[in-house]
């Protein structure tokens, strides 16, 4: 491994550990307000859906949006039943600042978090992918930043805008 990929590790490693640390545990309010992935019935659920069915290696994948009319950007599609949740800071600023976030879970050894922001057809910047892989110490994270980009790049061939994500499952 050169030089550069080891400081590229080694620098989103330690700031994502330290972004982890800080994130804040939702209230029963907050968790109340969440809806099921089963009982989400938009596009982006529906491509969550089949993300999942076609790659076992991921444990979560989540969508990550502001909705039209609305101004905090949440989960809006997810394999986990937390369909609404406010996004971490982490999260905001993937899609904000276009940040590439790469980090084991601090609490879950066995996996491996991997966050893109995420762009409509026509390149757009309208939220942020999260990918959990399954992981164990000494896999190759950079092939796992390869195979969350080449995903993300064949979604936004599928999203013609952010609006369309919301649009009805069929």
């Amino acid at each position: 491994m050169n030089l550069f990929r080891l400081r590229f590790l080694f620098t989103a490693l330690v700031l994502m550990t330290a972004l982890t640390s800080l994130r804040a545990q939702a209230t029963a309010e907050e968790q109340a307000t969440w809806v099921k992935a089963a009982d989400n019935k938009i596009y982006a659920q529906q491509l969550v859906n089949e993300i999942m069915a076609a790659h076992p290696e991921l444990l979560v994948v989540g969508f990550h949006a502001v909705a039209p009319g609305t101004k905090d950007q949440k989960m809006i599609a997810t394999n986990l039943d937390r369909v609404g949740k406010k996004d971490d800071d982490d999260d905001i600023a993937v899609f904000a600042e276009r940040k590439i976030i790469l980090v084991p879970n601090a609490k879950e050894s066995n996996k491996f978090e991997v966050q893109l922001p995420m762009k409509d057809a026509t390149g757009t910047l309208i939220g942020a992918y999260g990918f959990v892989f399954q992981y164990r110490a000494g896999d190759d994270e950079i092939a796992m930043l390869v195979k969350a980009t080449a995903l993300r790049d064949g979604l936004a061939k599928k999203i013609h805008s952010l609006t369309a994500l919301f649009a009805p499952a069929k």
